[in-house]
């Protein structure tokens, strides 16, 4: 039996009511409807709806320990992104955690269809975050907390700018970066769209972001080192406030930012691209990513063939030396013998247990009547 969204909702303000669906009964605590989000047509079986300040979330029942720190994470990420934007975001959202891209698919609103590739979605107008356990095509979970974070930072700017718009690279940008996000990967894009002189314009950027996979690799790129730049030198935290600031006035992007930095957009995109020949260089970019290993692995290769060859002339020539005079019919000089061959092993030290069984058998051969020499401080018979 399935629930209609009207169900659920009156379910969700009830105390503790059970719910009836086709896989098994799903206990959803008293919430009261905080966020603006239209709950789903149907709710996976397992699962369970809690409320943790004005925060609702639905989450895997099984996965619960682990909701525990998303939330502790949540609290925390928040306070830090009301204190970057210099806003009040408000408390309520709508948090919803499936196990699998299926089940998350499940948990979006009615009609909402989800990308294949993503591993959280927010839909910040609605203050609904959604996310996955599993990342799509993968058994591997990903980082919780940092795409947790990413989308929570659409979810803030949306309210920091009050719904006003902003260019898309802005916005994934500053939700890169609130992230932590800093994978190797995405730095060698940067570098090499550094040096083939592929650096998408500002002006593109703002409209739309490219449909092709490497185009789209390049504007995340991009967007996430331009926040990062905006921030990075002195005063900029608070030129960036004065940013969202104006643009919550309603400011266009490009008067709002000149506004808040004092230079224009077009003279700050110059700068950075700037700031980026320097950085990178002119070292090729097979010096990254998986190129690098390759070439490291070959460089060792070498390395060890040549100390092989090397040590394959050594033995050739001790043997050359050892070999030619007797060739010849000549004497091997003793010294070159010396230092062809290995020294002899050192002679066993004598003990007083030795001496004791030596002098025995001495005895026995004196007694025998055999006739014995000494030698060394051996004694031998004679036959």
């Amino acid at each position: 039996m399935s629930s209609t969204p009207g169900q659920l909702g009156r379910a969700l303000c009830q105390p503790l009511r059970t719910l009836a669906s086709s896989l098994s009964v799903l206990l959803l605590g008293a919430l009261p409807a905080l966020a603006a989000a239209p709950l789903p047509e149907r709710i996976p079986g397992g699962y369970s709806a809690e409320r943790d300040g004005d925060v609702r979330w639905i989450f895997p029942t099984s996965a619960e320990a682990e909701v525990r720190d998303l939330m502790v994470a949540q609290r925390e990420g928040w306070k830090a992104l009301a204190h970057e934007l210099g806003a009040n975001l408000g408390t309520e959202l709508d948090i919803r955690v499936g196990l699998n891209p299926g089940d998350m698919q499940k948990l979006a609103p009615p009609g909402a269809r989800l990308p294949g590739y993503a591993s959280g979605v927010a839909f910040p107008a609605d203050g609904l975050i959604l996310l996955t356990f599993t990342a799509p095509g993968t058994f591997l979970r990903p980082n919780m907390e940092a795409v947790l974070t990413h989308e929570l930072a659409h979810v803030a700017l949306h309210r920091a700018v009050d719904g006003n718009r902003v260019p898309r690279w802005f916005t994934e940008g500053v939700a890169i970066d609130q992230a932590g996000e800093r994978s190797i990967a995405r730095v060698r894009t940067l570098w090499d769209g550094t040096l083939r002189g592929d650096l998408l314009p500002l002006s593109e950027l703002s409209k739309r972001f490219p449909g092709h996979h490497s185009g789209v690799n390049l504007a995340y790129a991009q967007s996430a080192d331009l926040v990062r730049a905006m921030l990075d030198g002195p005063g900029d935290a608070e030129r960036f406030r004065k940013l969202i600031e104006g643009l919550r006035e309603q400011a266009p992007f490009a008067e709002a930012f000149a506004a808040a930095y004092n230079e224009t957009l077009s003279d700050f995109e110059r700068d950075w691209r700037v700031e980026l020949s320097q950085r990178f260089g002119r070292w090729p970019s097979l010096l990254m990513g998986l190129t690098a290993v390759w070439v490291l692995g070959a460089l060792l290769l070498v390395l060890g063939y040549v100390r092989v060859r090397a040590h394959h002339r050594r033995t050739l020539a001790r043997w050359a030396i050892e070999e030619a005079p007797l060739a010849e019919g000549e004497e091997v000089p003793a010294a070159a013998l010396a230092a062809a061959q290995p020294p002899p092993p050192p002679r066993p030290q004598r003990t007083a247990a030795d001496a004791v069984l030596d002098e025995f058998a001495d005895d026995k051969r004196r007694d025998s009547k055999v006739p014995t020499v000494v030698h060394d401080g051996q004694s031998y018979t004679l036959h």
